[in-house]
């Protein structure tokens, strides 16, 4: 069936099957990070892993039955950024896996991401996502698998390659991520210069609608 998007509304939005699977995936990671930090690391392992299936099931089913929306977009974009932050402060913060400046790094591009994002939406421009954005997030979320089994100690015979692969996928994704702000900044100054000029050339902002700076 052919994918489109759905114009409807937010609660029957909210009750299409993909949006409950990506739902589902909050539940999954919150459950996931609890049992581990418990110290049921093999049982918050498996629920992560579980989540992780999820965003690839919830937009292949969403496009499979024509149940595209744009709350799916919004809740898929949050289960990222979610998911993420999750792995680094656990990785970063809670194990110090890797130094603190790991987390720092990952902050700043996700706010800054964010800030031009909004600041684009709010003059009805769109900032589209690329390839290395999504990479950023296949590395850093499935960097974790190699990264906690290094941490628990699973599999010693392994190490210390297994360790370099979980944070070297992690440094990866983080990598990735400001390249594909790059292009995302690139975005914002073209859009910057439109409404500029589009300003210089007619109407005065209105009143409380300029810079706050």
């Amino acid at each position: 069936m052919a994918a489109s998007t759905r114009r409807t509304g937010f609660v029957a939005d909210l009750s299409t099957s993909p949006n409950i699977i990506t739902l589902s995936r909050i539940v999954l990671i919150l459950a996931g990070a609890g049992l581990f930090l418990d110290g049921y690391a093999r049982s918050g392992m498996a629920v992560a892993i579980l989540g992780g299936i999820t965003d690839y099931l919830d937009g292949w089913w969403a496009r499979r039955t024509g149940q595209v929306t744009w709350l799916g977009e919004i809740l898929d974009q949050f289960c990222d950024f979610f998911f993420e932050s999750i792995v680094v402060f656990i990785v970063v913060a809670h194990f110090h896996f890797l130094p603190m400046w790991v987390m720092i790094a990952y902050l700043a591009r996700e706010m800054w991401s964010t800030t031009i994002r909004r600041f684009m939406a709010g003059h009805q421009l769109n900032i589209t996502s690329n390839l290395l954005g999504k990479m950023k997030t296949n590395f850093l979320l499935w960097g974790m698998f190699p990264s906690f089994l290094a941490i628990l100690g699973y599999l010693p015979s392994l190490e210390p390659a297994l360790g370099y692969v979980g944070k070297g996928s992690i440094l990866l994704g983080i990598t990735l991520g400001y390249a594909s702000v790059v292009d995302y900044t690139r975005q914002l100054i073209t859009g910057y210069n439109q409404i500029a000029a589009a300003r210089a050339a007619g109407a005065a902002p209105a009143a409380g609608s300029g810079p706050d700076h």
